[in-house]
């Protein structure tokens, strides 16, 4: 089962990123970037916190598959 949301896993997807650091790494640089109020600030930065702090697999998530 995905332990993110649907719209955390389109964002990954759109990164393209090819592992979970790199992942990071982008979504790093982009937090700074985006408007504070805005919902791609807050979907970004779930997904940076989840990537960071849980043990997510990311060829799971970026498979899209769900149980």
């Amino acid at each position: 089962m995905s332990t993110l949301t649907v719209k955390e896993r389109s964002l990954l997807k759109s990164l393209g990123c090819k592992d979970k650091a790199q992942a990071v790494s982008v979504l790093n640089d982009m937090l700074p970037l985006l408007p504070v109020r805005s919902a791609m600030f807050k979907t970004a930065l779930a997904l940076f916190y989840k990537l960071k702090n849980f043990d997510i697999d990311y060829e799971f998530e970026m498979a899209g598959e769900e149980m």
